[in-house]
């Protein structure tokens, strides 16, 4: 029997001639008919998720919403112009008539959304960038629209109605990009600084009069007060010398403000947010400039624009006219123009609902004060009012970014990989966020307005104010012995005679030590804050290089290596004393890897040798090349075994009072740039606490003139 002979259709592998077959070509020819309908739809849903999700970066720290964000940032521009670009090549056919129509959409997609304008800082420096962007984009936009004899006169008609709309939205764009960089801060910044030194010369004379007096003084409104916006603009704020606020104020503050009441510190935090919310929307947003007069009518002329181009293509549709393009290019067009009414519609309502503490700019009172009134009254009224307390949301993170060394140390000392750790992991090693409590606000609150502050200029301390005054109470109550004179001299070397990162540095690894090795599981409140504060401040120096050096950068690999290999030599702490297992229980699984660590850093032969004797190894005054030559943990080790001489009862208002001494130190040293980055990034504590220093305080203006609480 012959075998039978298979034709080349029934060869193995080869599909029924009768079934459909979809060649690589006729793929390639499917995505080049529907290509530009995916696109101009794609930036369409970018420009969506832009107005609905970049309000969410002020109050969120999230890693992968900032990616995300980015990614849709980027892209929103990057598809537009490519769109924008096929439109000019591939639309000259008649049966593509229609798609010229879209040019327009390029053009408001380009323009961004009332939420976003700029992703960081350095888009507001590149403006001129964005402005040379504009003029090409333009050109190309008319030059495809110009291809078209345009029969239908109510399309052109629309078209044109698209052009000024999508003119308007880029050039308002542009406008808040260069009003908000750094550059055009700085000179608003200098253009009223003879004003303010006026204004302090008036509020000297005001004081001298009285407390009346000066709380009915016209000489500052609120307007004009907003400190956040000035920590965003220089370096140098307007109240340098910071003297002149205390000889002013010092007297008013004690008939005046009562610390003490809750609401009082609560109203604080509530006014330094909506000053920094202010400060974002002015230089991320288009808030600032849709509440000015210019910015309004802008507004409104590209709402009515953009709805009189959808109301004439409809009834161009609904007359017949549309009929000969093709039903795909008139679903799409649809899409577009009632996307865009809808997004326009619902950034006239946000603009309608924002607080009054932007209707308080000077940017908004530049013009007639009659359209602002009337049109105030109608966005703002008690209506208005009611449902922004009611949908009142945090307009930061509100959390406090913790960086331990010895935490990190743990995790370098893992049997995984580290560079599968970093990766993997959603902060680097040693990092974590924890919510910002409030027994650390009222602290901060309440040692700003203390009486020995109000006498001392505590932005140069570092936390000698606090160890000098334990020194003189100390003093009044016992003569010291030579133990306790070599303690406080330890002590008072270790934030005097080396430079700021490295004292805390040194604190750091102290307070740790303490932290885990004071008798008694549960932490007090001051201990518990030190301990926040300590992993704070490393945060801001040694991950964000707040006044971090070269030197700096190398002491903390070398703290690092050295811890790093002292657990690694260590053995398994002692249990002599029966109180560690309880201790342990008491940690939680996040800190009980470090308390473990301390107990074999405690176990080690140096700090042994810290304990046995104070004056050994590593002198203190050191030069440059000691502090750079010799090892770190023994210093630490030194100052550790000092706060351990003092009694149980102060030793941790000591800590506690240096932590919030450098705290106060490097808030105005942390520069304006810092506080701008982090304002789209869900914020930072140190900014806050930097508004509320320039606004109560030694630092700032009397609170019953700013009127603090929520608006």
């Amino acid at each position: 029997m012959r075998p039978l002979k298979m034709s080349k259709v029934e060869e193995v592998g080869s599909h029924d001639p009768t079934e459909p077959h979809i060649s690589l070509a006729d793929a390639q020819n499917l995505w080049n008919q529907w290509e530009i309908h995916c696109l101009i739809l794609a930036s369409f849903i970018l420009q969506v998720f832009l107005f609905s999700f970049a309000g969410v970066r002020l109050r969120s720290s999230s890693r992968v919403m900032g990616v995300l964000l980015w990614l849709g940032y980027m892209s929103a521009d990057s598809v537009a112009v490519f769109v924008l670009g096929h439109l000019s090549v591939h639309t000259g056919g008649p049966d593509h008539q229609l798609l010229i129509f879209w040019a327009p959409f390029v053009l408001l997609h380009l323009g961004g959304q009332d939420t976003i304008t700029a992703f960081s800082m350095q888009d507001n420096v590149l403006w001129m960038r964005h402005l040379l962007g504009f003029a090409s984009q333009l050109g190309v936009a008319v030059f495809v629209v110009s291809k078209s004899p345009w029969p239908d006169r109510w399309l052109l008609a629309s078209t044109l109605l698209m052009f000024v709309s999508g003119c308007i939205k880029y050039g308002e764009r542009i406008y808040c990009l260069a009003t908000a960089n750094p550059g055009r801060l700085m000179k608003d910044f200098l253009g009223g600084f003879e004003d303010r030194i006026r204004s302090i010369k008036e509020l000297q004379t005001i004081a001298r009069q009285g407390l009346g007096s000066y709380l009915s003084s016209r000489t500052f409104t609120e307007v004009s007060l907003n400190p956040a916006m000035d920590i965003m603009s220089t370096d140098i704020l307007p109240n340098y010398d910071w003297s002149v606020s205390r000889d002013i104020f010092s007297d008013l503050y004690s008939k005046k403000v009562d610390s003490s009441v809750p609401q009082y510190r609560s109203s604080a935090y509530i006014f330094a947010e909506d000053r920094l919310w202010i400060c974002y929307q002015r230089l991320y947003t288009k808030a600032t400039f849709r509440l000015c007069p210019a910015g309004a009518l802008l507004h409104l002329i590209a709402f009515l624009s953009t709805s009189a181009a959808m109301a004439l293509f409809f009834m161009a549709a609904k007359s017949g006219q549309l009929q000969h393009y093709g039903g795909a290019d008139v679903a799409v067009s649809g899409i577009l123009l009632v996307g865009a009414v809808t997004l326009e519609a619902a950034s006239f309502v946000m603009s309608m609902f924002s607080r009054e503490d932007l209707w308080r700019h000077p940017f908004c009172w530049s013009g007639n004060h009659t359209v602002i009134l009337c049109v105030f009254f109608i966005t703002c009224g008690t209506c208005a009012d009611l449902l922004r307390k009611r949908w009142r949301r945090p307009q930061w993170s509100r959390t406090l970014v913790q960086y331990n060394i010895i935490t990190g140390c743990v995790k370098r000392a893992s049997v995984v990989p580290r560079w599968i750790v970093d990766r993997l992991s959603a902060s680097a090693p040693g990092i974590e966020r924890i919510p910002v409590t409030d027994d650390l606000k009222n602290l901060v609150i309440k040692n700003l307005l203390d009486n020995t502050m109000m006498s001392t200029d505590f932005t140069s301390s570092r936390g000698e104010v606090a160890l000098e005054r334990r020194r003189r109470t100390a003093a009044d109550e016992v003569p010291a012995p030579a133990a306790k004179s070599l303690s406080e001299k330890v002590l008072s070397e270790s934030v005097k005679e080396v430079d700021f990162p490295t004292s805390v540095l040194i604190w750091h690894i102290a307070t740790d030590i303490r932290f885990f090795t004071d008798a008694g599981g549960d932490a007090s409140a001051d201990k518990t804050i030190s301990r926040q504060l300590s992993n704070y401040i490393m945060y801001l120096i040694f991950k964000c290089d707040v006044m971090l050096s070269s030197n700096s950068k190398f002491l903390l690999r070398k703290a690092r290596d050295e811890i790093t290999l002292t657990l690694n030599k260590a053995g398994p702490p002692g249990r002599d004393d029966g109180q560690h297992d309880a201790d342990e229980l008491s940690w939680n699984k996040k800190t009980a890897g470090t308390a473990m660590a301390v107990r074999h850093l405690v176990n080690s032969p140096l700090f042994v040798q810290a304990r046995s004797g104070m004056d050994i190894s590593v002198p203190f005054n050191p030069s440059t090349a000691d502090i750079l030559s010799d090892p770190v943990l023994p210093r630490a080790f030194k100052v550790a075994e000092a706060l351990a001489s003092v009694p149980e009862a102060d030793r941790w208002d000591i800590i506690v009072d240096v932590w919030l001494e450098m705290l106060y130190y490097i808030a105005p040293r942390c520069g304006a740039a810092f506080h701008r980055n982090h304002l789209n990034t869900g914020g930072e504590f140190i900014t806050h606490v930097l508004v509320i220093m320039y606004s109560i305080g030694p630092l700032g203006y009397h609170p019953s003139l700013l009127k603090f609480g929520p608006h």
